[in-house]
């Protein structure tokens, strides 16, 4: 019984590994080493956010702002460089920083009570409405073009965007598996209010996690800048979607208090694997298929993880006093 609670569990990421062999095994480009490696360039922001969204999503928060606060951190990128005038190092550095300001703010809300999903679907909008603002009607494109050849330039054998998600992914496995504020979020994802009578700093761990999704947001919108060359206020709609799928299909569980940054990672790659597998097919059936898949898999691992809890709750024995 043990055992099968563990393996239901262990569902939905079994499902998205499961998922990717199949597409690994009918699709010819996948069995090449290098296609691998192209593809981090393609999805490195699909990826980061999906990252920085482990975190939140493991205290039972959500961050429906990244894709928007990544484009609003590309446009003022373009906008301090061909504005204000500045360095292309100095607009990089803004944008990374616009990023930050973003996620402290829907921390900020957070702490104030707003609901996660309430916030960040509101900052979702605000945040894309003033990268529209900013940019106008046409997009920054007079960027320096090694930008772009920096992006895809190869470092020890590997594209540098692939060095940055390798980086991000194991500070944020130290982070949340191997230091004591990470077992704080799986403690306040599992019971919140548990979590306030045990005096966990509730405030200081909502308003850092959102503070870190903002900043990787930011990098994602330089990220977008080095992919592109330009800044496009109308850029990567679906963004945030896509970094959200990603963490469902790795098994974390949507309510908080389970998950593994492990899984977050095969999420990754078979949701990326999937994008690049349907690339050839129609846009229309490609987005129908994709979102197909995803409900498939989160219906089943919610369902999962509920029977798990009965058959857990059922195989409970309390313990016996023991006679003197």
């Amino acid at each position: 019984m043990k055992y099968f609670i563990v393996l239901l569990r262990s569902l939905p990421w079994l499902l998205a590994v499961l998922l990717l062999l199949v597409l690994v095994a009918n699709v010819s480009a996948f069995g090449k080493a290098r296609y691998w490696l192209s593809l981090a360039p393609q999805f490195f922001a699909i990826a980061a956010l999906a990252i920085a969204l482990t975190p939140i999503v493991l205290t039972g928060g959500i961050d429906l702002s990244v894709g928007s606060t990544a484009v609003l951190s590309s446009v003022l990128v373009g906008v301090v460089f061909r504005d204000l005038g500045a360095p292309i190092g100095v607009a990089l550095i803004a944008g990374v920083l616009g990023g930050l300001c973003c996620g402290l703010f829907n921390g900020l809300l957070v702490n104030l009570g707003v609901l996660p999903l309430v916030a960040t679907l509101a900052t979702r909008e605000l945040f894309r409405g003033l990268a529209l603002a900013l940019s106008g009607d046409n997009p920054v494109t007079q960027f320096p073009p090694e930008l772009n050849a920096l992006w895809v330039r190869p470092l020890l054998g590997l594209p540098v965007s692939l060095w940055g998600l390798i980086v991000l992914w194991l500070i944020a496995y130290a982070v949340v598996h191997h230091t004591w504020p990470g077992r704080m979020l799986l403690a306040l994802g599992d019971n919140s209010e548990a979590a306030r009578f045990a005096a966990l700093p509730v405030r200081r761990l909502q308003l850092g996690i959102y503070a870190a999704s903002g900043l990787v947001a930011g990098l994602c919108g330089v990220g977008l800048v080095l992919k592109y060359g330009a800044a496009k206020a109308d850029a990567e709609q679906s963004l945030e979607l896509l970094a959200i799928a990603c963490v469902v299909m790795g098994g974390i569980r949507i309510t908080g208090g389970a998950g593994h940054l492990g899984g977050t990672l095969v999420g990754i790659l078979t949701v990326c694997a999937l994008l690049a597998g349907l690339s050839a097919a129609a846009s229309t059936w490609r987005d129908t298929l994709t979102g197909a898949v995803l409900i498939a898999v989160a219906v089943l691992g919610e369902a999962a993880a509920r029977w798990a809890a009965v058959l857990e709750a059922r195989s409970y024995r309390p313990p016996t006093e023991s006679s003197p």
